[in-house]
């Protein structure tokens, strides 16, 4: 399968392959060049990982995971003899454990290029993330594996949809996009409002390595275009093409009846991009946040002790809008095996959106709140309504003043964060970087927070909306 190398991904992950590797010779200063190649495989083996070993780590490829080692061990850069690796993705296709026809390879896009070079990462972070468990080689795909294909995944007011009928829609959806020339990398919004079509052209998209924009069907004519606009959207997934509908506009029935072919599918990666966040800011320009398959599957265990869900349980998400945080909430029951439902009445489980960015979960026997942002997900939990706000695991926060300043107990500034599910950037980016992260890699919220508590070395926050 061809995987796409950027410069932004060998600065994030060159120095934690080269240590998961662990090159002593290397390491010590001496030229690989130098050594006998057997000797230096040999050395490898007893000292470190190897690349696939490297690859299930990381979330990265096999061949990413090599061309990077290659190119941090020898020190040689030469991007310009993998131009067309860098540039199209590059890379070689397997089938059957042996190369494609040539006239098979598949190319990316240029706006597919350039979405993956918008993604920066901290290189420190990543390694911190993965060292911890907090990533790993799990995609969405993985959501798919339940094991009773027949129990019902969606149930909403028009049909009920299984498992093993969710994923074979996914797939004739897939097909139908490669029909139409929507190719890896690219991206695809979706106006559609929560239920089956909706998650089916999700799992499309991610079979296929499109990039999803989910678009809130309450938006404006001029917000839509503006979005598919800017983020260079093939297409726009709509319920039906009747009437007035955006530039670009494929309706979802037409998609899902196409018919799924032999040729082999597009293996994920859980590095590579699989959703866009979308905001609007005051000057009507619109940002999209870029989340990967490992920033969605570790908010998806974040969130996931917070439902407390068991078998034979439905969750229903109807009060919520459509957006990242919504798709992560739905991966949740997906994961766990449950139905997610369009109909409070008959839902074990509702999640609620409160305000100023708080999400209530309602269940017989427990509540629980938390708060998050579209580009940050989940990053605070609160038992009850008036607790004090504390960070989920693998996320870190902290409280500044207008100067940067770390403030203390009872102390009012702006939350900043650094955590996994965090995005990885900006395709769409209205205001400058130093507006978003610090220099060290803080997100800047924009929300005002108190710091409560630091209590047995926890800190509490109160933040309006539930806990204030």
């Amino acid at each position: 399968m061809p995987y796409g190398v950027s410069e932004q991904m060998i600065d994030t992950y060159s120095e934690l392959i080269f240590d998961l590797s662990l090159n002593k010779q290397t390491r010590r200063g001496d030229p690989i060049r130098n050594l006998d190649h057997e000797a230096w495989l040999e050395q490898r083996e007893a000292t470190g990982l190897n690349d696939p070993e490297i690859a299930g780590k990381t979330g990265l490829a096999v061949e990413q995971v090599t061309f990077i080692r290659n190119i941090t061990e020898r020190r040689l850069f030469r991007l310009n003899q993998y131009r067309k690796l860098y540039r199209l993705g590059g890379g070689l296709r397997y089938r059957e454990d042996r190369y494609q026809d040539p006239e098979e390879k598949f190319d990316m896009s240029d706006d597919a290029v350039a979405l993956r070079v918008a993604m920066h990462f901290s290189p420190s972070q990543a390694k911190k993330f993965i060292d911890a468990g907090l990533w790993s080689d799990e995609v969405l795909g993985d959501l798919m594996a339940v094991k009773n294909p027949d129990d019902l995944a969606i149930i909403s007011t028009a049909e009920s949809v299984t498992y093993k009928q969710l994923g074979q829609r996914a797939k004739q959806m897939a097909a139908g996009l490669a029909e139409i020339g929507v190719r890896r990398g690219d991206v695809v919004a979706a106006l559609l409002p929560m239920g089956p079509e909706l998650f089916v052209s999700y799992f499309a998209c991610a079979q296929m390595g499109t990039v999803f924009l989910p678009l809130v069907p309450s938006l404006s004519c001029f917000e839509i275009g503006e979005y598919v606009r800017h983020c260079h959207s093939r297409i726009v997934v709509c319920e039906n093409t009747a009437g007035e509908v955006p530039i670009g506009a494929v309706a979802y029935h037409d998609l899902v009846a196409a018919q799924v072919s032999d040729r082999p599918g597009f293996v994920q990666v859980a590095a590579d991009p699989i959703l866009l966040t979308t905001s609007m800011r005051k000057n009507e320009q619109p940002d999209a946040g870029i989340l990967t398959h490992q920033n969605m599957m570790s908010a998806v265990h974040t969130v996931m002790p917070l439902l407390k869900l068991a078998p034979q349980d439905q969750i229903d998400l109807s009060a919520l809008p459509v957006s990242s945080m919504s798709l992560v909430l739905a991966q949740c029951a997906f994961t766990a095996g449950v139905s997610v439902v369009t109909d409070p009445a008959s839902a074990t489980h509702t999640v609620t959106p409160t305000k100023d960015g708080w999400y209530e979960i309602s269940a017989a026997d427990h509540k629980a709140h938390f708060w998050g942002q579209s580009d940050t997900l989940a990053v605070l939990s609160a038992k009850q309504n008036n607790s004090a706000a504390i960070a989920l695991p693998g996320v870190e926060t902290r409280v500044v003043d207008p100067d940067g300043a770390i403030l203390g107990d009872s102390e009012t500034g702006e939350l900043q964060i650094r955590g996994p599910s965090l995005i990885a950037g900006y395709l769409v980016y209205s205001t400058s970087s130093a507006e978003i992260w610090t220099a060290d890699g803080w997100y800047k919220t924009g929300t005002e927070v108190t710091v409560s508590d630091q209590s047995g070395g926890t800190v509490g926050y109160s933040i309006k909306g539930v806990n204030q």
